[in-house]
């Protein structure tokens, strides 16, 4: 038979492919296959055909033109223990009936109305900060932003339920690194103590979901909150979730919906921390607009910087830095087959900072983000969001509460950088600091 034939790429070792590399370098990995192999590389990982995409119509061909042909990668997959199969991990026709079901609960006027409860999170949530003080503030948001999504999700303050479900995520999270980053999943029979851990935390969150969702269903789903939503949603037939579905996209909800939010803000606070000028036009405009009060909703039209520092943040550290699709059947490339199966990795990271499309690409520049810029830039030059139908379905949920809470909290405070330590960055999932994110707090 003759041998397919495939774009060159790194090598590696024998089924396992460049892991070593991978592990050792990190998405710098990424950015020097792009630079040393173009566009469209090839190698094994895991057994697998992998073809690393980093042109932006060639992502945009993944994501769009042949999205039936490219879909969710066997990795997401390993998520199923956890998520079951909600939105993030489902396919087909069940995906597609499940995202009409929920669009209507990320509408932009449903979701407006969740401002004052952002605003109000992020107020009690900084209101032990003291100046001087040298706060993890990648610790501090990711409770703020899931104490923000509990409120929203239930219509409930956190309390006790927000303790359980963030220590629980604390110890899935640990879990997820380990098994999204090996070769092959660790089977869940194994009686290791990691096995151990993810199965207690699972059982704790179920737990918890499952008595909120019965109190609620007692009670009546009346409320504003997105579980009520959820609750009241029909298809077509007359039919809503079962408990078990409203299970899985609540986790997914929950997971997806503080986690990324919250390392948006710790990238965002740990690029101002280091770029004073960008700090200072910001709290400047922080002060024009809002003086001595809290920003509502209808004040984010009125700030273009802090819209600025937040595109440009989420360009150089997305929090999904690699997205993943698979070939559902043979396709063709940027010229090469693709056979059925095929991992396609898509990096944003690299994308993101690729020089053919964005000046000084590595600089933290919320400048550059003007009219001229976004009408010129290639489609998926930009993509922290996804992309085609996959696109994040609480994309706009998730803008609303970065843009609210940094200015809730940078009007109040200056974050100044305690030392000029690098972000070691862990890319599963999402992307995440390696060690704590640690600034001092100083008064505006």
């Amino acid at each position: 038979m003759e041998a397919l034939q495939r774009p060159d790429g790194p090598k590696g070792l024998p089924f396992f492919g460049p892991v070593r590399e991978v592990r050792r370098e990190g998405l710098g990995f990424v950015r020097r296959v792009v630079r040393e192999y173009g566009d469209l590389s090839y190698t094994r990982f895991a057994g697998l055909d992998a073809y690393l995409v980093s042109h932006p119509d060639l992502v945009e061909e993944v994501m769009v033109k042949k999205r039936k042909i490219y879909g969710r990668s066997e990795l997401n997959g390993r998520l199923k223990p956890l998520l079951g199969n909600g939105l993030l991990t489902a396919e087909g026709d069940g995906w597609l009936a499940q995202r009409r079901l929920m669009a209507p609960a990320f509408h932009h006027k449903r979701i407006a109305g969740y401002a004052e409860t952002m605003v109000g999170s992020t107020v009690e949530g900084i209101a032990d900060w003291e100046p001087g003080q040298v706060r993890a503030v990648d610790v501090d948001y990711n409770a703020l932003t899931l104490d923000i999504a509990i409120r929203t999700l239930f219509g409930v303050d956190a309390g006790d339920a927000g303790k359980r479900v963030g220590e629980a995520f604390l110890q899935l999270g640990a879990f997820f690194e380990k098994t999204l980053s090996s070769v092959v999943p660790l089977p869940l029979w194994l009686p290791t103590p990691a096995v151990r851990g993810f199965l207690q935390a699972r059982d704790e969150l179920d737990e918890v979901v499952a008595r909120i969702i019965a109190d609620r269903r007692a009670k009546g789903a009346d409320g504003d909150d997105l579980l009520s939503m959820l609750l009241n949603l029909r298809d077509e037939d007359g039919q809503g979730m079962d408990d078990k579905q409203l299970r899985d996209e609540v986790l997914t909800l929950l997971l997806a919906g503080h986690e990324t939010t919250s390392l948006a803000l710790t990238y965002t606070t740990w690029l101002l921390a280091r770029h004073p000028e960008a700090d200072r036009k910001l709290a400047q405009e922080l002060q024009t607009v809002l003086g001595d009060r809290d920003p509502t909703m209808a004040d984010l039209r009125a700030l273009p910087y802090l819209d600025r520092v937040v595109k440009e943040s989420m360009r150089l550290y997305p929090p999904a830095s690699i997205i993943g699709r698979q070939a559902r059947v043979d396709d063709t490339l940027g010229g090469y087959p693709i056979p059925a199966g095929s991992l396609i990795v898509l990096p944003a990271f690299a994308v993101h900072r690729d020089p053919r499309f964005w000046d000084a690409p590595d600089a933290f520049w919320p400048e550059r983000w003007t009219p001229a810029l976004e009408e010129t830039l290639p489609r998926f030059a930009y993509f922290p969001f996804g992309g085609g139908p996959r696109i994040c379905v609480g994309q706009a949920f998730a803008a609303m509460e970065a843009r609210l809470v940094l200015a809730t909290v940078l009007r109040r405070f200056r974050l100044a950088p305690v030392d000029d330590a690098p972000l070691r960055l862990v890319a599963t999932v999402t992307t995440r600091p390696r060690d704590p994110v640690h600034a001092e707090v100083r008064l505006r």
